[in-house]
């Protein structure tokens, strides 16, 4: 564990010296592979193999149907939507950015992009009616954690991949506890809004409003149920369907909302190569990571603690948890996937959990890195947009991350949250 230990001090080191995350991965990695006399081509193998696989195509095909949706001015309709329907209730925009990101994560699966969409529209409006930065922050980053747990979830595929888990039962599985989380957000944002005083001044909720609101974002909102059905009837795969959803998306900018024009298409291709390959590059880089961290045992010791030492299920989940709170403080919630989806599977297996159940539940565990400091990055993008420093965010931010974190503990002892929708499809 002393060598883990050193990994880890190295890649913490990299990190705050400025290097994006897959740099500070392969510069670390390197270091100890050269160190433990490790050849170099199994290095250079293992780069390349981390992200050789059909699967993963799923998630370029999802991050261009999600900028195509975008530039079809998705995100403006969303939040019109959102307002409509809950835009009268005290917690106001707040709880205007919750519903919205929760629709926007539901047709593209990013986190990030979810906080860079929304946050972009919703924070400016936030501040601008005189909600303090750290409040809009706080609200924004929260909420974008819908997205990884939500349908079609970029995190879901990645977990899929390392461990042969069905994903059409992960996506299913995600979405009780998604709309839990989507409610709980709601409701902190409410008690929020309340304690620090806010009476800013709100309309009246309009049924005509809301029916045209919703008429008007109908074909943006019915994507997810396109793709889910897809993949759930076993009319297309996973990787299929993300082309379903670039062929709907072309189909609602060009002709629903009329919004996208051919000059966009080569400005969204390379939005979109760009962000899939920092993607890629940080699966890449966590592969050779996580090849020298099986070479020094972590994972086999980590999976010897649970089950050996502890030998409860539930205070082996504990462990497990503490470990992904605690590592993810430094590490993206690419990288825990990628490192530790096939102890998950192992522990699971090992104290008779449903693989979906379990899955669905330390992939929720392990997004609470994107929104923890110094390296969350849905936590980064929103103080980005607000120009706040991260760490004046921590204290409205801090609600949002114990609800999860409570929400992860219920469904661990009531597996059926998880379990229920997938159980229906056969």
């Amino acid at each position: 564990m002393i060598q883990a230990s050193l990994v880890f001090i190295a890649l913490l080191v990299f990190i705050f010296l400025g290097f994006p995350i897959y740099v500070s991965a392969i510069i670390t990695a390197l270091i100890f592979i050269f160190a433990m006399d490790i050849p170099f081509n199994l290095a250079v193998i293992r780069l390349f193999g981390s992200i050789n696989s059909f699967a993963l195509m799923a998630i370029p095909f999802f991050i261009i149907a999600g900028n195509i949706m975008t530039q079809s001015r998705i995100t403006d309709k969303l939040v019109d939507c959102a307002n409509a329907a809950v835009g009268h209730l005290k917690g106001g925009l707040g709880h205007v950015n919750v519903l919205a990101s929760g629709f926007f994560g539901a047709i593209q699966g990013s986190g990030v992009a979810n906080a860079s969409a929304i946050g972009g529209i919703m924070i400016p409006a936030m501040e601008k009616q005189g909600y303090e930065k750290d409040y809009a922050v706080a609200v924004t980053a929260g909420s974008s954690m819908l997205s990884p747990i939500l349908p079609p979830s970029i995190a879901m595929i990645l977990y899929s991949f390392y461990t042969e888990t069905p994903v059409s039962r992960l996506f299913l599985g995600g979405v009780l506890p998604g709309i839990i989380l989507w409610i709980l957000f709601m409701v902190v944002n409410g008690i929020a809004y309340r304690r620090r005083g806010y009476k800013f001044e709100t309309g009246s909720f309009s049924f005509k409003v809301f029916v045209r609101a919703s008429v008007r974002s109908f074909g943006a909102l019915v994507m997810p149920l396109i793709i889910i059905l897809g993949i759930v009837l076993g009319l297309v795969t996973p990787t299929e369907s993300g082309v379903l959803a670039i062929a709907y998306g072309l189909i609602y900018g060009f002709f629903i909302s009329k919004e996208l024009k051919l000059k966009h298409i080569p400005k969204i291709l390379m939005n979109s190569a760009i962000t899939t390959a920092v993607v890629m590059m940080t699966i890449a880089a966590a592969g050779i990571l996580s090849n020298v961290l099986v070479r020094m045992r972590v994972q086999n010791e980590v999976f010897d603690f649970a089950v050996n030492v502890l030998q409860n299920r539930y205070l082996a989940s504990f462990f497990l948890m503490l470990v992904f709170l605690i590592v993810g403080l430094i590490l993206d919630p690419t990288v825990l996937i990628a490192m530790f989806a096939t102890i998950v599977l192992s522990i699971g297996t090992a104290f008779q959990f449903d693989p979906i159940h379990y899955g669905v539940l330390m992939v929720i565990v392990m997004q609470l890195g994107a929104i923890t400091p110094p390296v969350g990055t849905f936590l980064f993008v929103s103080c980005s947009i607000a120009k706040l420093p991260l760490e004046k965010s921590i204290g409205a931010l801090m609600p949002y991350i114990l609800v999860i974190v409570a929400v992860a503990v219920v469904i661990l002892f009531v597996p059926q949250i998880v379990t229920f929708l997938p159980s229906l499809v056969q």
